[in-house]
């Protein structure tokens, strides 16, 4: 994966991450937060949506991480070729 970490990654690019990583974990807080919200308000259909969308910031989260999730990792390489194909680069 080409946003893995290298194992002597500098000190500039694991702050970035981490910052890029607390940021993701924010964003993920504030839709479990709106979840609860919508959830008081009898609004389920807009909770499970809303849900969706912050298991999708912690699928990022796991990303930016570089350390191996199959959630992540055996998607991005089970579509890997098709992707490369899309944008013109062949498998």
């Amino acid at each position: 994966m080409i946003s893995a970490p290298p194992p002597d990654e500098d000190d500039e690019s694991r702050t970035l991450r981490g910052n890029i990583f607390t940021d993701l974990d924010q964003l993920a807080f504030a839709l479990e937060m709106e979840v609860a919200e919508l959830v008081s308000e009898g609004r389920l259909a807009e909770a499970e949506r809303r849900t969706s969308e912050r298991l999708g910031v912690r699928l990022a989260q796991r990303l930016v991480t570089g350390v191996w999730a199959d959630e992540v990792n055996l998607r991005l390489t089970r579509w890997s070729e098709t992707y490369r194909e899309r944008l013109g680069g062949g498998g």
